[in-house]
């Protein structure tokens, strides 16, 4: 009973103080002191995006406050995994895989320790291939990546998959003048729009299956039946990050900045009255939907950064402090007395239909009733570096 009156009594106060809480600091500071001696201590991931994703966000809020244990911590991870030579152990034909290579070229940034930048060249020949050692990643007949070399995603591009690979691309590109990286970003990235972007609605589908053989696909299109709020959030990031280092004179640039326009018109389009993006993001009021913190963070982190930068307008603005008003609201202490988020789906993939995804239902993070999952860690994490600047 003591414990519960001292968990509501520190809520209260965290609640009352919000207005002048860094939630990246207690978040980054939280997750250090939990999980130890790395990262991998919650996910058991091992070389994957379910680690790296969240200490791409503590790195944006190391940049921010130059706390030193931040980057420690970034580093102890990669080092578990990152020989002296720079090979990498736990390598698989998987785009989820591919992401830590930005701890990679971040550390490289930071240290200067050649084995960082090696790790980085060593992943991005792991994807791309070369004549003597060709690429075990498998494509569609129109060059896309399946997000995964298994039956599940046979033929299978994910807009999750956006993200996972074209950032790192991108910024491995612009740091090593690797034109080859580069070009297979905006690849990617365009080819997965233009077979998932919906123009009516502004929002990209799940997925898109090129040979319309799995039980989710349109059987004409080949797209999965529906949008979710973190499939958008993951698109959106993909955007920003990408457009951080193509270069202005690059001849898709323009394209890749419309794009973002267009998607942005369906995420303002879709904000709940409460400020957040909805598990079923176009379906607002469909039963059993739930105001969804992972693809909500994303979202504002991806707007905010846009406006910054200027390829969103300053309207934009009032969505983004709606929505960062609406995400606050699903913070709170955990039992530990440390910061917590709710309401996020878990790690989902593509479903058959609406009802199946209705059927998955939120969790919390961390959380003493269901697996730990990153994503809510990762959507704060990279809303406060914008908003919290």
């Amino acid at each position: 009973m003591k414990k519960l009156f001292l968990i509501i009594l520190l809520t209260i106060n965290f609640l009352s103080c919000a207005q002048s809480t860094n939630f990246g600091v207690q978040f980054s500071d939280a997750i250090i002191q939990r999980y130890q001696p790395n990262i991998d201590f919650m996910t058991h991931k091992g070389w994957d995006h379910a680690n790296s994703i969240i200490l791409h966000g503590i790195e944006k809020i190391y940049l921010n406050s130059k706390k030193h244990e931040y980057l420690n911590y970034i580093k102890k991870y990669a080092d578990a995994f990152i020989d002296k030579e720079g090979n990498i152990n736990g390598l698989e034909p998987e785009l989820d895989r591919i992401h830590p290579g930005m701890v990679c070229l971040f550390l490289f940034e930071q240290t200067g320790d050649l084995k960082y930048k090696i790790a980085a060249t060593n992943l991005k020949n792991y994807l791309l291939g070369s004549s003597s050692n060709p690429s075990l990643f498998n494509k569609t007949p129109d060059g896309g990546y399946w997000h995964k070399n298994n039956d599940h995603y046979k033929n299978v591009m994910t807009i999750d998959g956006a993200y996972m690979a074209n950032p790192f691309l991108i910024k491995y590109g612009a740091l090593f003048n690797d034109k080859e990286c580069v070009d297979t970003a905006i690849f990617q990235l365009f080819l997965v729009a233009s077979r998932t972007f919906n123009i009516e609605t502004h929002l990209p589908y799940h997925g898109w299956n090129s040979d319309k053989k799995m039980a989710w696909a349109n059987s004409i299109t080949g797209t999965s039946t529906e949008v979710w709020s973190r499939n958008v959030g993951w698109y959106s990031m993909a955007l920003v990050d990408i457009l951080e280092y193509l270069s202005k004179d690059h001849p898709d640039y323009d394209k890749t900045v419309y794009l973002l326009r267009q998607l942005a018109i369906g995420i303002k389009n879709t904000q709940h009255n409460d400020g957040m993006w909805y598990h079923m993001i176009n379906h607002k009021e469909l039963k059993g939907n739930y105001p969804e913190s992972s693809g909500s963070g994303m979202i504002l982190y991806s707007l905010k950064k846009a406006v910054t930068n200027g390829w969103l307008d300053e309207s934009y603005n009032n969505t983004i402090q709606k929505g960062w008003n609406g995400l606050k609201a699903f913070l709170n202490i955990n039992q530990d007395g440390k910061v917590q988020i709710n309401s996020f789906t878990p790690g989902m993939g593509i479903k058959k239909d609406i009802a199946e995804y209705i059927l998955v239902r939120p969790v919390n993070c961390p959380s003493h009733e269901t697996a730990t999952h990153p994503h809510g860690y990762c959507a704060i994490l990279m809303a406060a570096s914008q908003l919290e600047k």
